[in-house]
């Protein structure tokens, strides 16, 4: 289960493409987006919109769907250096809110393909290097001073979803789009930048937390079991005892074939006597 947040749909567009994703009729705000467990969100700009958005959301999963979600906010980024190149991704390991002062700080990004690292200042408009630039708030480069990256959606995304997701299950990237000309980005080159991404990102978004447990035996073993036992007479006493022993032979044999009696067997049993016996005897040979 993956939750996917934009801000805009030219950063969404190149998942959404991969996704197949379709979009969902619900009486919300905000535009979501889903196929299978995995869903991709699109607030608008602004952290208020990405809060509200993260909540939305969130109301419509139970705490069991919220604990096994992945919970991703990507986007573009204005960098304050011209040493990070147009195009590069990093991971955000701290969001400092410019309004507030709060800081907030992601888990680390373990095992993924793009390894780097840096912080993230989050402002409520967009933001310039340079001097009297119209709709953007102009700073000098003493204000610029320790900070990396810009954007204005950063802190409001992972604010809320802290509040409804565990902190592990939280991540937030940025892709730099600018260096902070005063211009705002071309929606072909935002996408453009965002497909590069996507194409190596992907396949670990949609992949499952690694420490959320599947249980292969309610997912794999058991439909099998249940297929094959349907014509048997089994108390739910005896399916329970069942799935105890194919859960004692998944955990001794994690790759190997379930056992089952042989098939021509069933159309033997005329007693209850012949039924017990022979499922004590699947019983058995789950415990070799």
């Amino acid at each position: 289960m993956s939750a996917l947040f934009f801000a805009v749909l030219s950063e969404a567009k190149p998942w959404l493409e991969l996704l197949q994703a379709k979009p969902l009729s619900h009486s919300g705000k905000f535009r979501i987006f889903q196929k299978g467990s995995h869903s991709i969100i699109i607030s608008g700009t602004g952290k208020l919109s990405m809060a509200l958005a993260v909540s939305e959301f969130a109301h419509t999963l139970s705490k069991e769907e919220r604990n096994q979600m992945k919970v991703w906010n990507l986007g573009i980024a204005g960098a304050t250096t011209s040493e990070l190149s147009l195009g590069d991704f990093f991971w955000i390991h701290k969001i400092t809110d410019t309004a507030t002062k709060r800081d907030f700080y992601p888990d680390r990004i373990v095992n993924s393909q793009l390894t780097k690292e840096t912080d993230l200042k989050t402002f409520d408009q967009p933001v310039t290097k340079e001097k009297n630039v119209d709709r953007f708030l102009s700073l000098t480069k003493e204000e610029f001073a320790g900070t990396s990256l810009v954007d204005m959606e950063g802190s409001g995304f992972f604010e809320a979803a802290s509040l409804y997701f565990p902190l592990e299950n939280i991540a937030v990237g940025k892709i730099v789009s600018d260096h902070l000309e005063g211009k705002f980005c071309q929606t072909e080159d935002v996408e453009k930048m965002m497909a590069k991404t996507a194409g190596t990102l992907f396949e670990e978004w949609i992949s499952p937390l690694p420490w959320v447990c599947v249980d292969e035996i309610e997912t794999i073993d058991w439909p099998k079991v249940e297929n094959f036992i349907q014509n048997l007479r089994l108390t739910e006493t005896m399916k329970h005892d069942l799935k105890k022993s194919i859960r004692f032979f998944r955990l001794r044999n994690p790759k190997a074939q379930l056992p089952f009696p042989d098939e021509s067997t069933k159309a033997k049993l005329e007693s209850k006597t012949d039924l017990k016996t022979y499922f004590e005897s699947w019983r058995n040979s789950l415990h070799v």
